[in-house]
């Protein structure tokens, strides 16, 4: 075990010693280790020889479901003690040099100009989701305790079935045209060994809020790359998120019009390729873009049940995608994130982006990360993870008014 005492010694040696600090530093560990904590230790000390302090401003995990554990928040807690922590389990972590199923990755941000308040409540079972949004949105404003904010970011497991319900209440804290996004926490397709970190803490069923406020720029761009399929049909029939009917048939049926026989290979592998391949869109007006809905669940009647449901009345398109599309895609949220900054050279990316389209991209999904690098800088340090579902606005920060639940979609923030 390496002594704690010599590591904090040459840690505060190495901060005096140093000509300038940066009013912002950002470092990034990540860590395969079979043992959970001595993978923790790993990816703390990358962050160590980094920034060159003993205690840290904000901190991000991203995990596979294995490293959630008290033990790993035990030790980033001694070695790192960070001010501020949260985080999620992922079934995939994204990193500069690839995308993973297996890690945990640590985001350290050392800041005298982004400041960030954080709160959480567990127990999403039993409460109102409207609520929720506008006390997890309030309670975030009363831990930053300062007047400019920039944006409100979410991680959760349990709002996805009422995320605009959840969505309305934080605008209510916040105000109506406040830039709010979010992730939904996934796992490697089991969806039952899903996790938040909250400070020193391992939450279920819980969301937790971020509000990001200070002297900062801020860029963001959420895209998926989808085309419309056939002809619109008219969704006749729903209950909750169960879409019952589509032009008064099962809703399958639509499934099975394009995809004949394949179609019931829907059934019980809901995020297989055919179903990755061909979410649902409904066409939003007010944005003119194509929102999308995985399929999480075929019933015996033919349903459909969606993440979050779709209104009776509403025109519904099979939406189709490819690996060069996703990629496409990919380099026109960076774009749009880019285009925000006016030309100042970001700090940091970090990137969310559904599980469903890494079954598109399969042993591409490099080729996707190394665009996005290409477009924001090679050198910016870059962590991500891939969610059930992506909250955000279409397009870039100008559309904070329109904020949804998103499928299959990417979202690249960049921090300036």
């Amino acid at each position: 075990m390496v002594d704690t005492l010599w590591v904090e010694f040459i840690i505060e040696l190495n901060h005096y010693l140093k000509e300038s600090v940066l009013p912002t530093s950002v470092a990034i560990g990540f860590s395969q280790q079979l043992d959970v904590q001595k993978a923790a230790l790993q990816a703390c000390l990358q962050i160590k020889n980094q920034l060159f302090r003993l205690d840290t401003d904000f901190m991000m995990v991203f995990s596979s479901p294995e490293y959630a554990t008290k033990e790993v928040l035990e030790v980033i807690g001694k070695t790192l003690r960070p001010k501020r922590l949260i985080g999620s389990t992922t079934g995939r972590i994204l990193l500069a040099q690839g995308a993973t199923n297996r890690g945990i990755a640590l985001l350290a941000i050392n800041s005298d100009e982004i400041i960030f308040g954080i709160s959480a409540i567990d127990g999403l079972d039993n409460l109102d989701i409207h609520n929720l949004g506008f006390d997890l949105a309030r309670l975030s404003s009363y831990d930053l305790n300062l007047t400019h904010r920039e944006i409100f970011f979410a991680l959760s497991q349990g709002i996805e079935k009422s995320c605009s319900s959840f969505i309305r209440g934080a605008k209510e804290s916040l105000g109506s045209a406040f830039p709010m996004v979010g992730a939904i926490s996934s796992d490697d397709l089991v969806y039952n060994n899903l996790a938040q970190f909250y400070q020193d803490q391992i939450l279920h069923q819980s969301a937790i809020g971020t509000l990001i406020g200070g002297s900062f720029h801020l860029g963001i761009g959420l895209t998926h790359g989808f085309k419309p399929l056939g002809k619109p049909r008219t969704v006749t029939k729903v209950e909750d998120y169960i879409i019952r009917t589509i032009d008064h048939k099962p809703a399958v049926d639509l499934y099975k019009h394009f995809m004949g026989d394949d179609a019931k290979n829907l059934k019980g592998n809901v995020m297989n390729t055919h179903a990755a391949l061909y979410p649902l869109g409904v066409y939003i007006e007010e944005s003119r873009h194509y929102l999308l809905r995985n399929i999480i669940d075929i019933l015996e009647d033919g349903s459909i049940v969606c993440p979050e449901g779709i209104l009776e009345g509403s025109e519904v398109h099979l939406m189709i995608s490819n690996k060069e599309a996703c990629i496409l895609s990919a380099i026109e949220a960076a774009r749009l994130a880019k285009a925000s900054l006016a030309e100042r050279p970001p700090k940091l990316i970090l990137i969310f982006e559904s599980l469903a389209r890494h079954k598109i991209l399969g042993n591409t999904a490099y080729n996707e990360i190394q665009v996005i690098r290409d477009t924001l800088g090679a050198s910016v340090p870059m962590i991500g993870m891939c969610t059930y579902g992506e909250i955000g606005p279409f397009g870039n920060i100008k559309s904070v008014k329109h904020t949804y639940l998103h499928n299959e979609s990417i979202l690249v923030m960049a921090f300036a």
